[in-house]
C-alpha cells in the first residue's frame, strides 16, 4: 500500500542502504529492548527520578524517524508506550490502565513520541528535497560546464554521452534525429515525445531508460540509458525531475548546436557562391571579346573552304557558339547578381523563338518543332536579349535530353493574370523529387545528365531572368505524360495590351 505524500518522506538512500523491511523492524524493536533494559536497570540502582527515565523511550523513537521508514516509526512510538508502562509504571510488568496518574504519563509520552516523530519526519523530507534539488543543480552544472566550446551537434553529443554517463553510472547514448527504425520502443518513443523503458507508462518492463530529447514542440530524439547488467536502470535513485531536465538542457545544446551549423554553412555558401561570381565574372568578359573573333573567322571560313574541310569549320564554328552560349550565361549572371536591370521593350513571342532557333540551327538534327501561340497573345515588354536567352536554354535543353527524331512543342498562350509559354520535350522527364533542386546553380545530380555537356548554369539563369519581370519558371507534369515540360508564367506587367490588336490584325 502507497501512503500519501506528506507520509512518504524521500528516503535517506546513504542510511537505509538497501535493508529489507523485517531488518528495519528487527532494528526496531532492539532499540526499544534496549531502552527498556537500560531503564530497568537504573530503577534496579535507585534512580531518583523514574519519570525522567521516559526521555529514553523517545530516543529509539527518533532514531526510527531519521533511519527507518516511517510506519516503522510509528510501530516503535507504540512498543515504546507499550513498554514504558510495563517496565517504568507500577504495578509494574502489567499493562494497567486504571491509574488515571499512569494514563496520564502514557499519554504525554505518547504526544511526545509522536511529536517528535513527526518533527523528524519532516525534517527529513527537507533535507531528501534539498538533496534532491542539489542532485539536479549539480549535474545542470557539470553538464554545462561539459558543453562550454561545443559549437557542432557531434561535439554536443559525445560530450552529453560522457557526462550522462558519469553523472548515472549507466552508458548513455543519445540518437538525434536518426532513430534507429529497426528499435521499435526507440521509434515509438521518438514519435510520441515520451518516455519509456523502466518505470515508465510505455514498455516498463524494458531495462533501458529512455527520454525524448525535446526542443520547444520539436522531438529531436531520443536518449537512451542501457546498464550493461540488463538489470532494469536504478530509477528510485534519482529524483523524478532529474533526468528529464538534463534530457532538456541536451535537446537544447543540440538545436543551437544544429542551428549554428547551419549559418556556418550558410556562411560558407556565401563566401563560395561570392567566389564563383567574381571568377565567373572575370573570365566571361575575358573570353567573349576573343570568343567572338573566333566565331566571326569560323564564319568567313566556311564559305571558303571545299567541301571535306567544311564539315570541320562546321563542327569547329558549332562548338564555338555553344562555348559562346556558356559564356553569354555567364555574362547575364554577373549582370543580374550586380543588380543590372536591363531597358525593356516590345517583343513577339514568334520572332523571340524563330531567332533562337536559328541560332541552335546546328543543334538541331532530326527532332521537330511544334509551335502554338494561341490568338491574342500579346507582345511581351522584355528585354530580348534576355528572353532569348531564356528560350535558348529550354529549347537547347530540350534538344539534348530529348530523343533524337522527337518532338518539341511550345506552346503559348494567355491566362487571367499573364501569359504562360511551356517547353515540352519526348525525353526522359525530370523526376519529382529533382524538379526544384535543377534550378540551383551549378546543379547537375542526374547521372546521365553527366554525360551531356553543359555548365548547370542554364536554368539558374532563366529562373533569374523570369524573376527579374515578377514571373516564376518551373518544371511541371508533362501534359502528354512523357519528357519534361517547363513552364514559364509571365504577369501582365510584363506584356503590353496593344499588342493585342496586333495579334488580331496578323
Amino acid at each position: 500500500m502507497r501512503l500519501p505524500p506528506f507520509l512518504d518522506p524521500p528516503p535517506l538512500p546513504v542510511l537505509r542502504g538497501q535493508r529489507a523491511l523485517w531488518q528495519e523492524a528487527l532494528l526496531s524493536l532492539v532499540m526499544v529492548f534496549a531502552a527498556a533494559c537500560v531503564s530497568y536497570v537504573l530503577m534496579q540502582s535507585g534512580f531518583p527520578s523514574p519519570e525522567a527515565l521516559s526521555i529514553l523511550f523517545v530516543l529509539p523513537v527518533l532514531a526510527a524517524a531519521i533511519f527507518l521508514d516511517l510506519r516503522l516509526a510509528l510501530v516503535t512510538v507504540a512498543l515504546s508506550v507499550i513498554t514504558y508502562n510495563l517496565v517504568l509504571l507500577p504495578p509494574f510488568w502489567t499493562f494497567d490502565l486504571t491509574n488515571p496518574q499512569a494514563v496520564a504519563k502514557i499519554v504525554v509520552l505518547l504526544i511526545v513520541t509522536l511529536v517528535v516523530s513527526a518533527l523528524t519526519t519532516r525534517l527529513r523530507r527537507i533535507t531528501g528535497e534539498s538533496q534532491a534539488r542539489e542532485n539536479v543543480l549539480g549535474g545542470l552544472y557539470q553538464l554545462n560546464q561539459d558543453l562550454v566550446g561545443k559549437t557542432t551537434v557531434a561535439q554536443v553529443q559525445a560530450a552529453s554521452e560522457t557526462c550522462l554517463s558519469a553523472l548515472t553510472s549507466v552508458p548513455c547514448q543519445i540518437w538525434y534525429k536518426d532513430v534507429p527504425v529497426d528499435d521499435p520502443l526507440l521509434s515509438e518513443a521518438a514519435q510520441e515525445g515520451a518516455s519509456a523503458g523502466a518505470g515508465q507508462v510505455l514498455a516498463p518492463h524494458d531495462p533501458r531508460l529512455i527520454l525524448p530529447l525535446i526542443d520547444g514542440e520539436k522531438t529531436l530524439g531520443v536518449l537512451v540509458f542501457t546498464p550493461q547488467d540488463h538489470a532494469p536502470f536504478p530509477v528510485e535513485l534519482f529524483p523524478p525531475s532529474l533526468l528529464p531536465t538534463l534530457a532538456a538542457q541536451v535537446a537544447s545544446a543540440l538545436s543551437r548546436a544544429a542551428l549554428a551549423e547551419a549559418h556556418e554553412q550558410q556562411a560558407r555558401q556565401a563566401d563560395r557562391e561570392r567566389f564563383m561570381s567574381a571568377m565567373l565574372s572575370s573570365l566571361s568578359h575575358d573570353f567573349k571579346t576573343p570568343l567572338v573573333g573566333i566565331v566571326g573567322a569560323l564564319e568567313a571560313l566556311e564559305g571558303r573552304v571545299d567541301s571535306e574541310a567544311r564539315d570541320i569549320v562546321a563542327d569547329g564554328l558549332a562548338e564555338a557558339l555553344r562555348l559562346n552560349r556558356y559564356v553569354v550565361n555567364l555574362v547575364e549572371i554577373s549582370r543580374l547578381e550586380a543588380g543590372v536591370r536591363p531597358r525593356s521593350e516590345p517583343l513577339h513571342i514568334r520572332d523571340a523563338v524563330s531567332g533562337v532557333l536559328r541560332t541552335l540551327r546546328p543543334l538541331i538534327g532530326r527532332q521537330k518543332f511544334r509551335i502554338t501561340v494561341e490568338a491574342g497573345f500579346p507582345l511581351l515588354n522584355l528585354n530580348a536579349s534576355l528572353f532569348d536567352l531564356v528560350l535558348l536554354n529550354l529549347i537547347e535543353n530540350a534538344l539534348k535530353y530529348g530523343p533524337p527524331e522527337g518532338e518539341i512543342t511550345i506552346d503559348a498562350r494567355v491566362i487571367s493574370d499573364g501569359v504562360e509559354i511551356d517547353v515540352d520535350d519526348e525525353g526522359a522527364g525530370i523526376p519529382p523529387p529533382l524538379r526544384e533542386p535543377v534550378f540551383t546553380k551549378f546543379y547537375r545530380a542526374v547521372e546521365g545528365d553527366r554525360k551531356i555537356a553543359g555548365t548547370g548554369l542554364g536554368l539558374y539563369i532563366c529562373r533569374e531572368i523570369v524573376a527579374s519581370y515578377g514571373g516564376r519558371i518551373e518544371a511541371i507534369d508533362p501534359p502528354d505524360g512523357t519528357g519534361a515540360c517547363m513552364r514559364v508564367w509571365l504577369p501582365e506587367a510584363a506584356t503590353l495590351r496593344l499588342a493585342t490588336l496586333e495579334e488580331e490584325m496578323e
